[in-house]
């Protein structure tokens, strides 16, 4: 296909255009991705399709997005390795879902196994709104490359959240169930369904009072009141 066949706006390229392909088995390749529509990339098993959709275009794009990033954002992210290529134009910043069955674990979600995650991270610590200590919001700007910035407000002088203070399994993990989305409770109310046929005062072999955590069974001996353990 020609770039003319694919409708786009105006203003805006029609295609991705790879030429002289070389990455594994394509052997200097010229082929015109569509934009602005799904597509998908077939053939037989060893044709080069892995080797054109994620050795070329998603390694050349995850590239370029990267190079936007600054040294300690770039270490938070996979490094991918630059593709045989003479030229690819028009070509965006790109994510990928890696072919690899899924483990998951309590955990995990749709952001933590695509990683995603990582970038949404970078967003929001890169391009939110932060608030300073005296409750004035700093908008987005290229201060939040430093460790510190200042508020245009009061002047006072904070560290901004950072890509790890998003990250519901480390900071910013809830103090209450730890990230993983629910808390584990004991309900004492099953522990001792009928508490009335226990006596306060009996104590299980340990010397513990009955129904504190030994699972003794407390029994009158005859004639001297006193209780005796009768199993475990």
């Amino acid at each position: 296909m020609e770039a003319s066949d694919f409708s786009a706006p105006s203003t805006l390229p029609a295609v991705i255009g790879v030429r002289g392909a070389r990455h594994n088995n394509l052997r200097d390749i010229d082929v015109d991705v569509p934009l602005w529509r799904t597509v998908a990339v077939v053939g037989v098993s060893g044709s080069g399709k892995t080797s054109l959709a994620m050795g070329t275009l998603y390694a050349e794009g995850l590239h370029r997005f990267l190079e936007g990033l600054s040294t300690y954002s770039r270490r938070r992210l996979t490094q991918a390795q630059r593709p045989d290529v003479d030229r690819i134009d028009h070509l965006p910043p790109a994510l990928a879902l890696r072919q690899r069955p899924p483990v998951p674990g309590p955990r995990s979600t749709v952001g933590t196994m695509s990683e995603v995650l990582n970038v949404l991270r970078l967003m929001m610590s890169r391009l939110g709104s932060h608030l300073c200590p005296n409750g004035h919001y700093v908008p987005p700007s290229i201060a939040v490359l430093r460790e510190e910035i200042t508020c245009p407000v009061c002047g006072a002088r904070f560290e901004h959240p950072s890509a790890e203070s998003f990250a519901f399994n480390s900071y910013g993990a809830c103090p209450a169930c730890q990230g993983l989305g629910v808390r584990s409770e004991v309900d004492v109310a099953t522990l001792v369904p009928d508490p009335e046929r226990r006596s306060p005062t009996a104590r299980c072999c340990r010397g513990t009072p009955a129904g504190g955590g030994c699972r003794c069974t407390p029994r009158a001996s005859s004639g001297s009141g006193s209780t005796s353990p009768t199993g475990h």
